[in-house]
């Protein structure tokens, strides 16, 4: 009987005089993302909510089996300052900056993208991109980094807001007071970049006043049964104001909020 040849560990032979050739010529045409930049306008307040470095230590420390501390007293402002995203001090002002994590407003105009629409949300993630600087924020392990890209907030200083909030699951939910920023007016300028042959500006922007009502940001926003965090595409005369109060030539942009009116709801009913 004989015994089958064992197959042949080596590769193809290579001729090492050969010339070697950038691939990048091969290729015929490149795509060329379109820019664009775009404000958005809050309707309603913005409700930021960050991990807090104690909470995410906590969290550690639980999936490392160590053992559990005495339950700490607490310190509503301490849980407001942290629920904010710090970007750094802006230098024109020497005060600190806030941001938005850019994913979550992507996700929203995502959350709005639909093949019924002509607008199939594969499609919209793979051609739209947010340019948003990345922002070191505080990780629960000292020697691991947490970076993420955060969008600029142009609002005033943010408050302190107090909420009645349910934790836990199922029957061993309980109420507890929750403490988190709050921007009463606010806006956000996005810089954009998108694939115009696959989605064009006219659908960007319907996508993201789409959003804008159909989720929204932050807390307690549309998506989660709230009313905040609404807003909307700024128009021209919009962008006009918050360009100069970002650049520090111009007064905080005020928009009332609508106000409900008992007596012309009951005049359409009628």
């Amino acid at each position: 009987m004989t015994s089958k040849k064992a197959p042949s560990l080596r590769g193809p032979e290579i001729d090492p005089n050969a010339p070697v050739k950038s691939l990048a010529e091969a290729l015929s045409s490149k795509t060329i993302f379109a820019r664009g930049l775009v404000w958005l306008i809050g309707d309603t307040p913005l409700i930021t909510h960050a991990w807090s470095e104690k909470a995410k230590k906590e969290m550690l420390a639980k999936q490392l089996g160590a053992t559990k501390p005495g339950r700490e007293k607490r310190k509503p402002e301490e849980d407001f300052v942290d629920s904010l995203y710090e970007i750094g001090t802006d230098p024109r002002t020497g005060k600190l900056a806030y941001g938005f994590p850019s994913m979550g407003i992507k996700n929203a105009i995502l959350s709005v993208a639909h093949k019924d629409k002509g607008i199939p949300r594969t499609s919209v993630m793979q051609a739209f991109w947010i340019d948003a600087p990345i922002v070191r924020t505080r990780p629960a392990l000292s020697s691991a980094v947490c970076d993420m890209p955060l969008a600029r907030i142009f609002a005033g200083e943010p408050e302190m807001r107090e909420d009645m909030v349910k934790i836990g699951a199922g029957l061993k939910k309980t109420a507890n007071l929750a403490y988190r920023g709050q921007f009463r007016t606010w806006a956000m300028r996005l810089s954009v970049r998108y694939n115009p042959t696959i989605l064009s500006p006219e659908n960007l922007v319907f996508l993201i006043g789409d959003a804008g009502m159909s989720c929204g940001l932050g807390e307690w926003r549309n998506e989660r049964h709230g009313v905040f965090g609404k807003f909307h595409v700024a128009t021209l005369a919009e962008e006009q104001e918050w360009r100069a109060f970002a650049s520090g030539k111009g007064p905080l942009p005020e928009h009332e909020q609508p106000a409900f009116s008992e007596l012309d709801d009951l005049d359409e009913v009628a």
